[in-house]
């Protein structure tokens, strides 16, 4: 049955719809077209070719100016209509029940009507209006009745205006309008209402673009009422009690399309919404500001930090809306009736309370325009540094104007940037102080400060620290304070006039470098053996840094100078060259296969290890047996050399019998032209320092004869 009497709803709409249309083809409408958009069902609308042309000449800063030039202009086409049958008048009738009797002249004929019942004792809206062809009413005007709740009207399916103006209507649910799909104009001035059920107006399919819910008792207000997900023209909600915004449904709001102006003049909004609850980033609500005009004025709104974040583009904003460049400010009393945008963002502070850790007699307040916390304890008799502080970061304190003695060290200075001292009684600053990376600016003057830790010199860069006028004791010790002093003055310009008394004189702290060295010293004894520990100490270290290099001299020095024969290896040996590099190298492997091929066509007997070793053989032992039965070495040293265990061994193997016999040589071809320190194996290293090695980069084409010298004359060495 139900979905039988749905069908017919259905039927009736669109037959009405089908029969509009056609009235509206039979008559031409000078100045307007049919707006026909898809988030209107009302296909009603004659809007102003206005509309159109304003659209080819600017895009409005809202959106799409033809949308929004339409919801605030369109008309329903009988409210232009030059025709005298499209709209008619009903009357109410009081009785016991009431009745809707039509005008005479327009019983039958008239396409729609309009109901207006004024200054009258209506309770509740009449049955009569679902009656007979009654459900052709387009518009209502129960203005000034004794209404208290709206039902049964959800038959009138094309209504278009409802006026419920200065009724006693307390509480508006969200299926009140949802059948109401033409509903264009709501009208719920001047009534009780306390509450509104979220997403009472955002609903689609429907035609809702007007809504007037001025003067009402409302204290707060769903998000989901405001932010419509669709293009309408107005929500008037001034002269309520709202004072909060709220997200019953926990919705997380995109706002993406859509937008109309928002009034919520005269009502008891103070701060700016926590957007977390309100499903909404700063980012998204910022954005929203110009799709979704807001009209403040007459509302209590107090500035402070938490509006600083906002007021660059509230500012921008007002060079578009109007509704925002008249906002006042209601607190603090400094900033009491001055217009938001013409408020310096420094001005923007809160006051925090002696419960968030303020020292007693404090003002702390946050300055976010600045980035920091301040805490003001000027001129109140304090005698030593607080000994807390809130726990926000970016403090800067004031502690001038007291009795305090001594710079101490607190915890609290890791987060504090700034820090005034100046007048009070300081002689001694703890030297921990100067090292606080946090702190990047300290005021110490007119103080009584006598002595300055060395310490100070970890303040550089963007740390200064202001002295003023002071007279210490020095020594000559101290003579990196003038070129501390320089510094300070040529980065900061922070002109420190330090008096050092020294010696019996009073010279100015910059000057302290000339007197210190004019100083001859009384007795050489002491420098004498510093020197000698020097040398002491630098004769070990090169010992422990060149050890190989100091070798491998030493060992060139024996050979040359020495008896040839008092250390030579009296084996007889099977090779005269052995040859160590990286098999794994194909291109080391191509040229070494040369090099071989020429030693050998020159009488030299070359073990070539992946020629000479017997395949299948122990390899570690094949090494350590031919490396023993070989005169000389050569060794091939690419930046891949050591990669492998065998070429670690093999090196460590020639270095055994190299450091034992003096007449065994080792030969080295820097094949990658490496340096000394890409090299991590010192003996290779120390190869590379002292020159002894033969550069594969041969430009003069003798690489091949130097090479065949080197093993030539330690071949005959052995043969002496």
């Amino acid at each position: 049955m139900i979905l039988i009497e749905l069908f017919f709803i259905v039927f009736y709409v669109q037959m009405c719809s089908t029969s509009h249309i056609s009235e509206i083809d039979q008559e031409s409408f000078p100045g307007y077209f049919q707006w026909i958009t898809d988030t209107i069902v009302s296909n009603f609308l004659m809007c102003p070719d206005a509309c159109k042309h304003k659209i080819s000449t600017r895009r409005d800063f809202a959106g799409n100016n033809l949308v929004t030039c339409c919801v605030e202009n369109a008309l329903p086409y009988w409210m232009i209509s030059k025709s005298k049958n499209l709209l008619g008048v009903l009357h109410l009738e009081p009785a016991d029940e009431y009745g809707c009797v039509p005008d005479a002249e327009g019983a039958d004929v008239m396409s729609y009507y309009k109901i207006i019942y004024q200054q009258g004792y209506l309770k509740e809206i009449p049955d009569c209006l679902c009656n007979n062809n009654n459900n052709k009413i387009v518009k209502i005007n129960f203005h000034g009745n004794q209404i208290e709740t709206i039902d049964n009207i959800e038959c009138l399916h094309i209504l278009d205006t409802l006026n419920l103006s200065s009724n006693y209507v307390s509480r508006l649910e969200n299926t009140t309008f949802r059948m109401m799909k033409y509903l264009r104009v709501l009208v719920l001035s001047d009534n009780e209402i306390q509450y509104i059920e979220p997403n009472t107006f955002n609903y689609r399919p429907g035609s809702l673009m007007k809504i007037d819910l001025e003067r009402n008792l409302l204290k707060r207000i769903d998000i989901s009422n405001l932010y419509l997900d669709y293009w309408f023209d107005y929500i008037w909600l001034d002269l309520n009690r709202i004072s909060k915004l709220t997200n019953e449904l926990s919705t997380q709001f995109n706002l993406s399309k859509g937008g109309g102006t928002i009034g919520l003049h005269g009502n008891h909004l103070s701060e700016m919404p926590n957007f977390q609850e309100l499903g909404m980033t700063v980012k998204t609500f910022l954005s929203t500001v110009f799709k979704y005009p807001l009209d403040l004025i007459n509302n209590p709104i107090r500035c402070d930090c938490k509006l600083e974040r906002f007021i660059k583009h509230m500012k921008f904003a007002a060079k578009h809306f109007t509704g925002i460049r008249n906002v006042l400010c209601k607190e603090p009393p400094l900033l009491r009736e001055k217009r938001i945008i013409d408020i310096n963002e420094d001005l923007l502070t809160c006051d925090i309370t002696m419960k968030n850790g303020c020292p007693p007699k404090c003002n702390y307040y946050e300055q976010p325009s600045k980035f920091k916390v301040v805490i003001n304890c000027s001129s109140t008799g304090k005698y030593k540094i607080p000994s807390v502080c809130p726990q926000q970061d970016d403090l800067d304190i004031n502690l001038s104007h007291n009795f305090i003695s001594v710079f101490e060290y607190r915890t609290f200075l890791n987060r504090t940037f700034s820090i005034n001292l100046s007048y009070n009684r300081i002689a001694s600053v703890d030297p921990f102080v100067y090292g606080i990376m946090k702190l990047r600016n300290i005021n110490l003057q007119h103080n009584k400060i006598v002595q300055i830790h060395k310490n100070v010199l970890l303040m550089t860069n963007d740390h200064k620290i202001s002295f003023g006028r002071i007279s210490i004791k020095c020594s000559c010790k101290m003579k990196w304070i003038g070129s501390w002093l320089e510094n300070q003055h040529r980065r900061h310009g922070v002109n420190n006039s330090i008096n050092c008394h020294i010696r019996g004189r009073d010279i100015d702290a910059i000057s302290i470098s000339e007197i210190c060295s004019a100083v001859k010293p009384k007795s050489t004894v002491k420098y004498v053996l510093l020197s000698f520990m020097i040398s002491i100490f630098v004769s070990l270290l090169l010992c422990l840094k060149m050890k190989y290099e100091l070798f491998l001299l030493l060992r060139n020095f024996k050979r040359q100078y020495l008896n040839r024969n008092s250390n030579n290896d009296s084996q007889q040996t099977k090779f005269d060259v052995y040859i160590s590099f990286n098999a794994d190298n194909d291109n080391i492997m191509k040229w070494i296969k040369t090099v071989v091929f020429n030693l050998e066509q020159n009488g030299f007997k070359c073990c070539f290890p992946p020629r000479d070793f017997d395949v299948g053989g122990v390899h570690v032992d094949q090494i350590s047996t031919e490396i023993a039965n070989s005169s000389s070495y050569l060794v091939i040293l690419s930046d891949d050399y050591l990669k492998s265990q065998f070429q670690m061994i093999e090196l460590n193997k020639i270095w055994a019998h190299y450091k034992i016999n003096i007449s065994r040589n080792i030969v080295v071809i820097n094949y990658d032209m490496l340096d000394s320190w890409n090299i991590k194996d010192r003996r290779l290293k120390a190869f590379v320092r002292i020159k002894q090695t033969c550069d594969f980069c041969n430009f003069n084409n003798k690489l091949i004869n130097e090479l065949e010298m080197k093993l030539r004359t330690t071949n005959l060495q052995i043969k002496d």
